[in-house]
């Protein structure tokens, strides 16, 4: 499947990251439907995305006829069948637990159309702990946005072993489309790049820090006088 081929996006859990990546692809003119068990978060969402998106139309950055056809692209649903029964691209943006993914995964792989792609959002999950529990995992990779995903540019896609080159190309073009910044990951590495990268450079932060405290109180002993 190539990117032009991809009309419809649903986008499964409406927290933080999942309602603004769903208005991400609204925003972008694609037709949207954000989906979430909980009634009540999916009001939560809506009403959360009404106020960022009024804000950013006070400061310009977004028209308030951007907003409203935004808004008349994305559907609130509780059905996951209904979420994604007719989707083009899945992005699984729900809690950072590995079971309950793979449970979703199955359930995704039985429920949306047979071309679809399924991707998770996750950074700290590789896509290879959720693809095998699909009959598609060529069709699933990591599609990670960054916090808050309305603001943030970069988006990480990384391929995993099982995940084929066509998956990974529309995936990354998708990135695009939805005017974010991808960068592609050829192999499932810890932390992909960002997360790999702060990591290292909250390590040296530490050893740094710890060098500085013993200078301080080498600095603060008494002179000893024979």
């Amino acid at each position: 499947m190539s990117v032009d081929q991809i009309k419809e996006i649903s986008v499964i859990g409406s927290g933080a990251m999942g309602s603004q990546i769903a208005m991400v692809a609204a925003l972008s003119g694609f037709d949207v439907k954000l989906q979430d068990i909980n009634e009540e978060s999916l009001g939560k969402a809506e009403k959360e995305l009404r106020f960022r998106l009024n804000k950013r139309a006070e400061k310009g950055k977004v028209s308030k006829k951007e907003v409203e056809e935004a808004f008349s692209r994305l559907t609130f649903l509780s059905s996951l069948e209904d979420a994604v029964n007719n989707s083009d691209f899945v992005i699984e943006a729900i809690i950072e637990n590995v079971e309950v993914k793979k449970e979703l995964f199955e359930k995704l792989d039985k429920l949306a159309p047979p071309h679809a792609i399924l991707s998770t959002n996750s950074s700290t999950i590789v896509s290879s702990k959720v693809a095998h529990h699909t009959n598609r995992p060529e069709k699933v990779c990591n599609f990670h946005f960054f916090n808050p995903a309305l603001v943030m540019e970069m988006v990480e896609v990384v391929q995993g072993p099982h995940t084929s080159e066509e998956t990974s190309q529309t995936a990354f073009e998708l990135a695009k489309k939805l005017n974010k910044t991808p960068i592609l990951l050829k192999k499932e590495i810890s932390g992909f790049v960002a997360n790999r990268i702060l990591g290292k450079v909250m390590n040296e932060a530490f050893i740094c820090m710890k060098m500085k405290s013993r200078q301080q109180k080498r600095s603060t002993l008494p002179v000893q006088r024979h």
